[in-house]
């Protein structure tokens, strides 16, 4: 595949190459990825859930916001969320100011889990930085850059911060 050329890239011609390239690191990931999670217990909705529990401010949000976020119904939810709870890597509180709704609150062990995992993909994403010389890994590092703050993620092994 022909990579476009720098400032000539159209926003089209871009968008193909960077998923190209989206879809070729994934493919490098993904499947240690899903043998991990397989090996946890966990489907990729719930360690989907895990990382946006992550990412929260305190760690917390309701069944149904988990569902909405994920398209799910709240019986989906409600069943990914129990899984979750049985491997300890959540709780289930209530909300004190209305028994109805059911809060989900990452522990410890799910905050574990998920660096376990990151630290995985960027193990795997190293193999391939590896492969590249050191003006290439300068110059990705240099475009990421001003990405990564427009975006407002910071690189970390825990993986994106938002």
């Amino acid at each position: 595949m022909q990579a476009t050329s720098g400032s000539s890239a159209t926003p089209k011609a871009l968008a193909r190459d960077l998923y190209a390239m989206f879809f070729t690191l994934n493919q490098r990931v993904a499947r240690d990825t899903f043998q991990m999670l397989a090996d946890m217990g966990l489907s990729i909705t719930q360690f989907k859930m895990l990382h946006l529990l992550a990412r929260e401010r305190d760690d917390e949000l309701s069944v149904k916001a988990l569902g909405d976020q994920f398209r799910l119904s709240l019986a989906a939810a409600s069943r990914a969320v129990d899984g979750l709870h049985q491997r300890g890597y959540v709780e289930r509180l209530e909300c004190p100011s209305d028994r109805r709704v059911k809060r989900v609150h990452l522990t410890d062990a799910g905050r574990d889990a998920i660096r376990e995992l990151h630290a995985t993909n960027v193990s795997l994403l190293a193999e391939f930085t590896a492969t590249l010389d050191e003006d290439q890994r300068r110059a990705l590092a240099a475009a990421l850059a001003p990405l990564l703050d427009q975006l407002d993620l910071q690189p970390s092994m825990e993986g994106p911060s938002r």
